[in-house]
C-alpha cells in the first residue's frame, strides 16, 4: 500500500499556495488566488480539482492553502500539503 501511495504522489510535483476564492463541491473544484513564488513567477487565480473530494469539506472562502499539483491534468489535480 505504501509503495502505491508513493508512486501516486510523484505526479504531484508543482507547489502552489494562496487563498481560496470559492469552493464548488458539486464539481470537485476549488478556485485559488495563488501567490507568486519560485517556479510560479506571477500570482493569478485558477481553478484546480482536488484528488480527494473529501478535502473540500475543510476548505472555505478566504482559507489559506498549500497544495501539490499535477500540471499534466486540466484542470490541475491537487492534494493538500
Amino acid at each position: 500500500m505504501v509503495i502505491r501511495e508513493m508512486i501516486a504522489a510523484m505526479a504531484f510535483t508543482s507547489a502552489i499556495h494562496g487563498d481560496v476564492v470559492s469552493v464548488d463541491r458539486a464539481h470537485n473544484l476549488v478556485v485559488i488566488h495563488h501567490h507568486a513564488h519560485a517556479g510560479m513567477a506571477m500570482e493569478m487565480t485558477m481553478a484546480v480539482r482536488m484528488a480527494d473530494p473529501r478535502a473540500l469539506a475543510r476548505l472555505h472562502k478566504g482559507a489559506f492553502v498549500e497544495l501539490r499539483c499535477d500540471e499534466g491534468q486540466n484542470p490541475w489535480v491537487c492534494v493538500r500539503r
